[in-house]
């Protein structure tokens, strides 16, 4: 009876949730409260929310000058590259560029939007 009984509260201690489930929900409750009161403080101040606002716009405005300048150094990396190039496999080495940059241009588009 006694075995059974040990059996039976080791499997139960089993099923319960460990403690790190506990600080991790704890955590996210924090986080939470955190965000109301930083909204509470925005939404109260007028000042606040225009200044984060035009935070917000600078700071996507600079990415999108970033992208731009980053297109432009391939666009000019790749013109030298090409220009240094026998005309015999230019063709295949602008398709091969051509393939490379198309995934990662591909990912700074998805990143923007």
């Amino acid at each position: 009876m006694k075995r059974e009984f040990n059996k039976r509260f080791e499997e139960f201690l089993t099923t319960l949730p460990s403690e790190e489930l506990y600080f991790e929900a704890l955590r996210d409750i924090i986080k939470d409260v955190i965000k109301e009161y930083i909204r509470k403080q925005i939404t109260e101040s007028p000042s606040l929310k225009e200044a984060l606002a035009d935070a917000l716009k600078e700071f996507i405005e600079s990415r999108i000058k970033e992208y731009d300048s980053m297109a432009k150094m391939a666009k000019v990396t790749a013109s030298i590259g090409l220009s240094a190039t026998p005309t015999s496999i230019k063709n295949e080495a602008l398709n091969d560029f051509l393939s490379v940059f198309e995934k990662e241009i591909g990912e700074i588009i998805k990143k923007l939007f």
